[in-house]
Parts: C-alpha cells; structure tokens; sequence
C-alpha cells in the first residue's frame, strides 16, 4: 500500500517541510491510495499516521523561541492578577478524541498557532463545575448557600441543562442570569510535551454492538489514538473577573478545580485512568461527599509479566490503566454471564463500567509503585543459567518455552528470518491502583428505550464491591500481559483485598443483581464463576519463578502428548494443529467457526505459598469447544486436564527439590536499567520506518561481511546493510548524510535493510492488482 496526501502535487512535495503536528494531523494525513481501496485501516494508515505526527511533537520547532512564549504568557498572567498553581499527570493525557481531523476518533487537543498539547480553559471550567455539583455540594450542610457559591463562582443562565440539574440537585434555581466571577484560563504546559501511539482493543465488538455473548473467540480490534505520556507539569491560571470579586471565589474555584484533577480526571478516557493528576504542592483533595466511595491498593506482581502498548518495545513495558480495567471487566463478567443474558449483561456491564451512552460509575486509576525496569526475553539464556531440566528427547519442548512460544522466536520478514523477542517485568514491580464509585442508575436492557425501567443505585458501596471482587479474581486466578494464561504476569492478591473470597465475590454480585432487580436464570454463554472448574493450591518447593514457570509448563505438555493424535484436545484452545492419523471427534461451535480462534479455557496461577510458589488454576467449559450446549464436552475434557495435573504437580513437587536457586534474569540493555521505561512514563519512541519510505542515512564506516555499505538512519535510528552496495558512487565517503530506499524491516522494528535509490524506485509501476502489494 504506497499511501499519500490526498493534496495537489506541489503542495505533497513541500510537506517535509511542515514542523507543525497539529496541521500533519489536520490536513496532511497520508491517507490515500491512488491503485485501489484502502483496507485494515486502523494499522495501515491510522497508525503510521499518528506516528508521523508523534514524529513532530518531539520537540519545539527550530523556529519557535518556546522559553520565552512562556516568559510572556506567564507575564500576561501575573497582570492580570492570576493565581497560578501547578499539576503533574500521573497517568496519560489524551482528550479531543473526537475532533474533526482527517483520522476518526484520533484528534488531539494542540494549541492551533504552536502546535503543542494544552487544556482549554473552558473544560477546565466545566470539569471544576461538575466537581463543585456531584461531589462538593452533597457534602456541604447548607446546600442553599453551597449552590449560590457556585453560582457566584460559574455564573448562570436559564438553560435547560441547568434548570435540570438544580432540579436534579434539589436547589433552587436563580431568578436572575449572571456572569462567573472567575476566569478559568487555559492549561499550559511548563516543558514542551511529547505525545506517543496509545492503543486500545476492542476484544468484544460483537457483544457491544449486537449483545451477542462476549466469548473468547472473537479477533480484538485495534484502535490507535495520541496521548501525553507522564509526568508532564501544567499551570492552571485563575484571576477574578472584576477587581471586586470576594478572594473566597478565587480560593473556592482553586478547591473544585484541585479536586476536580485528582478525582475525575481531565480530558478523554478518565474512568479509564487517563488525565488523573496529583498537584505538586500542597496535600491530595480528599472526597468531601459522602455518597463516593474509594478504595487504594497496592498490586505487584508475582512472575514476568509480557507488557506492551502500541510499539510492543521496552518504552511501553508496563502495567497501562486501559490493560487493567479491560481485565477487571473480563472477571466482573464472570460472575454475572451464568445468570443473565448477553443483553441484561451488557446493561449491567455498562452501569459498572460505562460505554458509549453513558459514564461509568467506577473509576480505575494507575500509578507506578516501585521503579520499573524492562528485560528482553531471551529463552535459551533462561534455560542454561537457570538450571532448567531439559527435556527428556527431541520431540518435547523446554517447558518454559512450550507455554511461552512466541515470546522469542524467529519470523520470516522480507524475505528472510530474524529473532523477535519481547520485553517483561520481573516480579516485585508495583503499581498503586485507585477504584472511585459514585451512585448511578440501572436502564434495563429493554430493546426500546422509552420503555425501558430504571433502578436508582444510590449506594456506592455496592458499586465498589463490583470492582473489589473483579479485581479479586483477577489477582487469584488471572494475570496481566500476553500468556497471563499459562501463568505468567501473576499478581499477589492486595492486603487490603486479604479478607476477600470466592464466596464473597459471589455474594456481591448477587447483591448487585437484586440491586439492579433483573430477572435470573438464563445464562449468557460466555464463562462464568458458576460453570467453573477450580484446581486447588498446589505447594511446591520452588521459589525460582523461572522453574516453576518450567514445571508446570511440562506438566501441561505431558498431558497434551499424552492425548497425541486425539482431536478433542482442541478443547485446549485454537489454532491447534493435531497431526495424522487423527481419532476422535471435534466439531467447533458456529462462532468459532467464523473466527477460527478460541482462547484458552484454562488460567493458571502462581501465588507466594509459605516455602516456595502455590500454583492454582481456573478452567471454563466453553459451549463452543466442541459445539456442545450444554458445554459437558468441554468440562469433561478440562476435568480430564485437571485431574492430570492435580496428580502430576504434587509428585513432581515432592520429588524435586530444586528451583530454590535465585532466579537469573537477563542483562538490561547495555548493561544498566533503561532510563525510560514506559509510554505511559517515557518519551515517545521513534516509530518503525516503512517498507520503501525514503530516509535520512549516515553511511556507517562499518562495512558488512562481504565489504558492502552499511548505513544508519540519522542520527539514532535503525541501521543495517545497503543490498544494491554496488550503486552507491564511487565518491561517497563514511560519515555522508545520503537519502535511502528502507528495503525492509525485520526483527519487531529493530532490524533495517537499505537500498541506493533506482529508477524504478524514482518510477514505480503500478501493480497488476489494484491495492495489493
């Protein structure tokens, strides 16, 4: 796909000179194919759109003096009289989402003259108001003379929006319109901020969009949009309308807007954790409504975690709040699929968690706990140094790397193999969570909205509880990362989560549908707590995460050679290849049929047991693996694992009495922990050049094998051989600054090969097949 910009000519070829990102992303989006129709739009143009803006938004452009715009701006401030005082984003930024650009729902807000991120005065009013109505105000005795205060402060006009809400608050409206006697100014930002590709995964779209059941089989859906990775430090600007304005307004607006930031969050994707602020002086806003209800707890992980964001690189190796709530979700359907329907579910879903049409009534915030320090997975270098067993003959498989395949291997890419490796986090790494419920209301999931019953949820307390028991589960039985199946990315259950159980998970979720008065007894079809299948604690002597990893890994592919041939083993999951001659018989379920994947069933878990790890594990029959109803297929088969297992570990465990070594993790990068460690703590990081994109190169003294050119793309990219090393003229020198051809990318982005530019690269052919390649 050779995309451009949908622009004449002239103007196409004078884009390289744009140094603005809001106008790259406004009008200069490469976003067209000349040869045919443009498909997977979200990775093949959005994505490498949105890394060309992220590209410019590195730093200032040359031609901007940005310490002494911000020496005026604070200047016209201080005439003005304005109190300023600082924030600290603890989570990614991202808001104006949904902004007219030339991409959909990956606008961002950038001042139109400088280009960089900032926050509109009038959000920052709008968050502070909203924070002085929901939360303030029920605090306060004298809610009469609360309202006037905010009236005074924000001003008012007869609208229904806000005749609404003085009813809905029960206070009388003013007789009389009236301007707000504060100004709320624009957010700048103190450093020039740099925005990264953040990614979201709609894994359920056909439950969201259709109330079909939300199972495992569905392919996620990418969505890339920009955010501001933290910590980035803004000033917020107040000054009094008239010189007459009581100080008390200036102050009380400076309260609503601190509590605003650190408890509702600005911006876009708030109840997701994004936009959540702490100030820099002065101590946190505490809750003053008693209808709210928080709860803060501190998650570390147990074994390596495979992390990732957008770019899949050590820069976005870590716990992201998006990754978090979309777990705890997955667990809250748990425990409410075996009793309602898909489309009672979603309802319920949505009063929890929120969606398209409403808020959620349960905030989820994150916060790095502990420093964070990326390590490249190198599989063979944790055998060796780790002492793992080898395998008893060739047709076995490293245990270790049996549940971790695809973590390191090689992959075919233009044309040749190369070594693809992921980045984890060793356990001890720790992130701070924060779950805020406030009351909200029930709409059942009645096809016709009008005639739809709403149940008031006045107490919070029953909404928290939702959020405690997923997050419950998901530290007992689940994990964070890719391979949080097999065990990986295991978290210890919080201490303030200690007095939790099964039992009560399942209490509050009963509660929570008498609360929300929907009918029972049918069940959704996606898994549920009350289908489960539960293998016990499992003591072993391992304190090595790396060998216990290794352990049960063998133990899980014994079981599955052990069933060598036999079809029904897909109930394990699919793809699955099983070889000729094949026995048995495997009829996938419709939906499977459709996607030709389905998850693993099966959850294991590592916890801290009293001499070594516990191992625990959590299975879900699913109807569809085989098509079966009723789902007994699919239970029988997993009892038959689980029976297995419970047989094997504990024998295993007794009888080898090593893995108590201390675990042996590979090397940080150049010897030392990476100084950045996350996008949603580090700078942006550089984005993968493309197929024949044109480049900036440095010719590298460094000659390859057979004495050919090497190059490195200016001044800290990828480097790698020129192929065509013969058309480079003879009067080029090591150290030339000279435009290449990238004539592939391998190896995740990590690896380049170049070429000298031709003429069929100066005049390229169109393609026998019109938007293929």
């Amino acid at each position: 796909m050779n995309l451009i910009a949908p622009l004449p000519e002239p103007i196409r070829r004078n884009l390289r000179l744009n140094t603005h990102p809001g106008l790259m992303l406004d009008k200069f989006v490469e976003s067209w194919d000349e040869r045919g129709r443009l498909e997977g739009l979200s990775e093949k143009v959005q994505k490498p759109s949105l890394e060309a803006v992220v590209r410019l938004s590195q730093r200032p452009p040359e031609t901007l003096d940005w310490p002494a715009l911000q020496r005026r701006h604070e200047h016209t401030l201080r005439l003005r009289g304005a109190q300023i005082f600082r924030g600290v984003t603890t989570g990614p930024l991202t808001l104006h989402l949904a902004r007219a650009s030339a991409l959909e729902n990956a606008g961002i807000c950038l001042h139109p003259l400088y280009g960089f991120v900032y926050l509109p005065g009038s959000g920052l009013k709008g968050m502070a108001h909203a924070y002085a109505c929901e939360i303030w105000l029920p605090g306060q005795k004298d809610k009469h003379e609360a309202w006037q205060t905010i009236c005074r402060v924000f001003g008012w006009a007869p609208s229904p929006s806000l005749r609404e809400l003085a009813q809905r608050l029960g206070v009388p409206p003013p007789k009389e319109s009236c301007a707000g006697a504060v100004v709320f100014h624009d957010a700048w930002p103190t450093q020039w901020p740099k925005l990264f590709v953040d990614i979201l995964n709609n894994h359920h779209a056909a439950y969201y969009q259709e109330a079909e059941p939300p199972g495992d089989w569905e392919n996620p859906i990418p969505v890339y949009f920009l955010a501001v990775p933290p910590p980035v430090t803004f000033d917020f600007a107040l000054s009094k309308r008239r010189g007459d304005v009581p100080d008390e307004c200036l102050g009380q607006a400076r309260e609503w807007l601190g509590g605003a930031l650190c408890h509702l969050g600005a911006g876009a994707k708030t109840n997701t954790g994004y936009g959540n602020f702490r100030l820099a002086d002065g101590p946190r806003p505490t809750v003053p409504s008693s209808e709210r209800q928080e709860l803060e707890v501190t998650l570390e992980l147990v074994t390596p975690a495979f992390l990732a964001g957008a770019q899949q690189k050590a820069e976005d190796c870590d716990l992201r709040p998006a990754t978090l709530r979309g777990l705890m979700r997955w667990w809250w359907r748990t425990m409410h699929a075996g009793f309602v329907d898909a489309a009672t579910l979603r309802a319920m879903e949505a009063t929890v968690w929120g969606d398209t049409a409403q808020g959620a009534a349960v905030r989820v915030t994150v916060e790095r706990g502990s420093e964070i320090h990326p390590l490249l997975y190198d599989k063979q270098f944790l055998q060796e140094r780790n002492e793992l067993p080898r395998p008893p003959n060739n047709k076995t498989t490293q245990g270790l790397w049996y549940h971790s395949f695809g973590m390191d291997d090689t992959r075919k890419d233009g044309g040749e193999r190369h070594r693809y490796q992921r980045w984890f986090l060793a356990p001890g790494a720790q992130w701070r969570v924060k779950l805020l419920a406030r009351p909200t209301a029930f709409a059942s999931a009645d096809s016709n909205k009008k005639n739809a019953t709403v149940v008031q949820l006045a107490d919070a307390t029953i909404l928290l509880d939702q959020a405690k028991s997923a997050l419950w589960l998901l530290c007992h039985y689940g994990g964070i990362g890719s391979k949080s199946r097999k065990g990986f990315g295991s978290l210890a259950v919080p201490s303030e989560l200690a007095d939790w159980n099964l039992d009560r998970c399942k209490h509050a979720a009963q509660r929570f549908r008498e609360a929300c008065k929907v009918s029972t007894g049918k069940s959704s079809g996606s898994p549920a707590l009350q289908q489960c299948l539960t293998l016990q604690d499992v003591p072993t002597p391992w304190t090595n995460y790396w060998y216990a990893l290794d352990q049960l890994a063998a133990v899980a592919q014994r079981f599955a050679q052990g069933e060598k041939h036999n079809v029904e083993k897909k109930a394990l999951g699919l793809p699955r290849n099983v070889r000729p001659p094949v026995r048995g018989s495997f009829q996938p379920g419709p939906r499977v049929q459709k996607t030709g994947r389905h998850a693993s069933p099966v959850f294991y878990h590592f916890a801290p047991g009293k001499d070594g790890l516990a191992i625990r594990a959590v299975a879900f029959p699913s109807p569809e693996l085989p098509q079966d109803p009723t789902a007994g297929k699919s239970r029988a088969f997993l009892a038959r694992l689980f029976n297995y297992v419970q047989q094997e570990l504990p024998r295993l465990a007794a009888s080898d009495r090593r893995g108590r070594n201390s675990p042996v993790n590979p090397r940080p990068p150049e010897g030392g922990a990476p100084q950045t460690a996350s996008a949603s703590q580090a700078t942006a990081p550089r984005p993968i050049p493309r197929t024949n994109d044109r480049v900036q190169c440095v010719l590298l003294e460094e000659k390859t094998k057979k004495g050919g050119w090497k190059a490195k793309i200016d001044p800290d990219g990828l480097a790698g051989p020129i192929v065509n090393t013969n058309d480079v003229p003879p009067d080029k020198k090591p150290g030339d600054v000279v435009t290449l051809v990238v004539h592939s990318v391998m190896a995740g982005g990590r690896e380049a090969q170049f070429r000298w530019p031709t003429k069929d690269d100066d005049n390229p052919q169109p393609s026998r097949r019109p938007g293929r390649r």
